[in-house]
C-alpha cells in the first residue's frame, strides 16, 4: 500500500508534514523526528501533533538523513524553539553545514518557499549564513538511537545521492527511513538520484536491499506497506541499473552532453518541479552530473 497523506504507519510511525515533504515521529519513551523537510512545513506539522496530543519536550531527536535543502529546513526554527530537540547528521553532512555556500542555498530555497506559503507574521525566515546551523550530534553507521521502550533504531551509511546520505533502519517494525538515498517515487517509477557518486548509490540499494526492510518511510510522496515496500529495494535496483545504461546509451548517441541532458530530462519528471522544490536549471544540474560521472566525462 502507498500511504500519500500524512497519519498513522504504524504504533510507532506518525507520517507527518505534506504528501511532498515528509517527516517522521517515531515514537519510544522519548521521541525522534527522522527528517528536517522545509521551514514552509512547519506549521502544519506543529498542528499535527498538537492534533496527536505530543507532549513536545518527549521529542528529544530531529535525525537528519542528509543535507539537502529540501530536507532540513525544520531544523534551525525547531532547535530555537525546542532547547531540549537535539540535531544529529553524519560527520560529511556537519562539515556541509559549515560551508557558506552550501548555507546561502540552504537559506535562500527555504526563505523563497516560506515567503510563497507561509504568512510572515507565523514564520520567521532562516538566517543560518549569520547564526550557523544547529548540529548537536555526528552520527554514522556504527551507532545506534535508542529511544528506550523497546524502540532501537540502527543508523546506516548510505553514501550516492549525497556525499553525507544515511539511512535508518527500525528492526521490531522492519520499517526503513532511508529519505533519498535509493530513489524518488512517482506513479511510474523509482527515479534514481545518483546525484554525488552513482557507483556508491548502487551500491547503497544493494546494501539497503539486504536488510529485508517492509515498511519505507520516504521523504517526498510518503510511505509504502507491503507488499509494495517489501517489493521498493527491489524495484530501486533495476531502475538504477537500467537508467545507468539509458544514460550511456543516450551520451552514446548524441556525443554530446547537453542535448543528453535535455533528452533525458523529457521524462524524468519526480512531481517535485510541480510544487516549486526542485527548478528545471537544478533538475538538469542533477541529471549532468549523473551522466557526467556514468559516462567518465571529464
Amino acid at each position: 500500500m502507498w500511504i500519500r497523506e500524512p497519519g498513522t504507519i504504524t504504533e510507532r510511525v506518525e507520517f507527518l508534514g505534506r504528501p511532498d515533504l515528509c517527516t517522521y515521529l517515531i515514537k519510544g519513551d522519548t521521541y525522534a523526528l527522522v527528517g528536517g523537510a522545509m521551514a514552509h512545513v512547519i506549521p502544519e506539522v506543529l498542528t499535527q501533533l498538537n492534533d496527536l496530543n505530543v507532549d513536545l519536550e518527549r521529542i528529544r531527536h530531529l535525525i537528519l538523513l542528509h543535507t539537502h535543502y529540501d530536507h532540513l529546513g525544520m531544523a534551525p526554527y525547531l532547535a530555537r524553539h525546542w532547547p531540549w530537540l537535539k540535531v544529529a547528521v553524519s560527520k560529511a553532512g556537519a562539515s556541509i553545514l559549515k560551508n557558506q555556500k552550501a548555507l546561502k542555498a540552504i537559506q535562500d530555497y527555504n526563505n523563497s518557499m516560506l515567503k510563497a506559503e507561509s504568512p510572515i507574521e507565523q514564520m520567521e525566515p532562516l538566517d543560518v549564513v549569520k547564526e550557523g546551523f544547529p548540529v548537536h550530534h555526528m552520527i554514522d553507521g556504527r551507532m545506534e538511537l535508542n529511544l528506550e521502550d523497546g524502540v532501537k533504531l540502527q543508523i546506516i551509511d548510505a553514501p550516492g545521492h549525497s556525499v553525507c546520505s544515511l539511512a535508518l533502519y527500525f528492526p521490531r517494525e522492519y520499517t526503513m527511513f532511508p529519505s533519498d538515498s535509493i530513489g524518488s517515487l512517482t506513479q511510474e517509477r523509482i527515479l534514481p538520484m545518483g546525484t554525488s557518486n552513482y557507483d556508491d548509490f548502487q551500491e547503497s540499494i544493494d546494501k539497503l536491499s539486504k536488510i529485508g526492510a517492509e515498511i519505507i518511510c520516504l521523504e517526498h510522496f510518503g510511505a509504502l506497506t507491503p507488499p509494495e515496500g517489501k517489493e521498493f529495494c527491489q524495484r530501486a535496483k533495476k531502475e538504477a541499473k537500467d537508467f545507468r545504461k539509458e544514460m550511456i546509451d543516450i551520451y552514446k548517441k548524441e556525443e554530446d552532453l547537453e542535448l543528453t541532458v535535455e533528452e533525458i530530462a523529457k521524462d524524468f519528471y519526480c512531481g517535485l518541479s510541480d510544487k516549486g522544490l526542485l527548478p528545471e536549471d537544478l533538475l538538469k544540474d542533477i541529471l549532468k552530473r549523473m551522466v557526467r560521472f556514468v559516462t567518465r566525462i571529464e
